[in-house]
């Protein structure tokens, strides 16, 4: 039976450029921190080996030698947990590359760095990696092409490990292309692959694990557990969470209606300090809800990365009137007299506008008949602004 630990993507060294020199700092040191939680995971669990698929370092060209070395000091406490990396399009076996530059007798007993391509058996459960680095950052092949029907032993359990794209339609520019179905066509019974920073399954013997530790927002990664019973049999694949920081992101359109709202949840404490927080705002408040939108926006400012901020003050009518003529005018000012009157809500006006299954409300002048004239208004308004005031 096997049993390891497929990750990929440390990027270790990355400079979070957007961030101060600081917070970057701590961003680095958090990804240093996932890898050592995948070893106390694989400790914890008697995991033999670790398989990481590529880009361990995020510039392997200019990372000073120390950030590798700090994975080393890492990997020295845990000397009874293997490291078998491959190098991917981020750290390739280039001229200059850190993994020269760092001495051979720096390296822990128990790391193993692919060179191109290896075959490498292991014991511990009867397996064969069949590994492959990357030597340059853009390739237009499959970094596993070489391997062969005679690589392929009876009664072995073989693993793929490599660096690359999907090659699909849909991804034909990816470098490094690996074909969706190749597992099954060189007879694997397991595809480690690295390159996307999310998990993604592509079929019950090929996977992404993605980064351990976000470095974006959209990032959904972890370390993944493979146990494979046999030669032939379905990979068990279970998510390992191992990240350090939480980066989340929020959009939220504000009226005067929902704002107590948005008050109270900005209120709510401290999120921690390991949270990466961005927040786009978008929508229309009156004159003295937007001065105190403003005043939380900017007392709030430092708990986030980045505030994206298109909330305005709601438009008079006058402004309404100002921005259009002709049709579109009189389809302004007869939406801004339904508010004042009993005018019922013509279909033909409203259509993509506002939501259909609203147009059978009574025909009353109801509050939520003018909150529907308003969004109309508010929608025509916002559109005629982004054209730059063009009539």
């Amino acid at each position: 039976m096997a049993h390891f630990i497929h990750t990929s993507d440390w990027h270790l060294g990355n400079s979070f450029a957007g961030f101060d020199r600081d917070t970057a700092k701590k961003l680095n040191r958090a990804r240093l921190d996932a890898v050592k939680a995948i070893f106390v995971y694989a400790q914890k669990k008697k995991i033999p080996f670790i398989l990481c698929a590529g880009d361990v370092i995020d510039n392997g060209q200019l990372a000073a030698e120390s950030i590798l070395l700090e994975l080393f000091a890492v990997v020295k406490q845990f000397p009874h947990t293997r490291l078998i990396l491959t190098a991917g399009n981020h750290d390739p076996l280039m001229a200059n590359t850190i993994y020269s530059r760092v001495s051979e007798e720096s390296y822990p007993e128990n790391v193993q760095l692919v060179q191109r391509r290896e075959r490498i058996r292991i014991a511990a459960g009867n397996v064969k990696i069949l590994a492959a680095s990357n030597s340059e950052k853009r390739g237009n092949y499959n970094p596993l092409h070489w391997i062969q029907p005679e690589d392929i032993d009876d009664n072995m359990i073989h693993v793929g490990l490599a660096h690359g794209g999907l090659a699909n339609e849909k991804f034909q520019d990816n470098p490094f292309p690996i074909e969706p179905g190749f597992a099954r066509t060189k007879k694997l019974d397991y595809l480690a692959l690295g390159d996307w920073h999310s998990y993604k399954k592509i079929n019950d013997r090929t996977y992404y694990c993605g980064t351990p530790e976000p470095l974006q927002f959209g990032d959904a990664g972890c370390a993944l557990h493979v146990t494979i019973e046999k030669q032939g049999a379905i990979p068990k694949v279970e998510p390992v969470n191992v990240s350090q920081y939480e980066w989340l992101q929020e959009e939220v359109e504000l009226s005067d209606r929902d704002f107590p709202g948005f008050k109270a949840k900005l209120a709510q404490g401290n999120p921690g300090e390991k949270v990466i927080r961005r927040l786009t705002t978008a929508g229309f408040l009156s004159a003295k809800n937007y001065k105190t939108y403003k005043e939380i926006i900017r007392m709030e400012r430092e708990r986030y990365y980045k505030i994206d901020d298109r909330v305005s003050i709601t438009p008079t009518d006058t402004d309404f009137l100002d921005m259009a003529d002709g049709y579109m005018k009189a389809l302004l000012q007869r939406l801004m007299d339904m508010k004042q009157q009993d005018f019922p809500l013509p279909e033909e006006i409203f259509n993509n506008v506002i939501p259909q299954d609203l147009l059978d409300l009574e025909q009353s002048l109801s509050p939520e008949k003018q909150a529907i004239v308003d969004k109309a208004l508010l929608k025509l308004y916002n559109y005629y602004r982004t054209l730059g005031g063009d009539k």
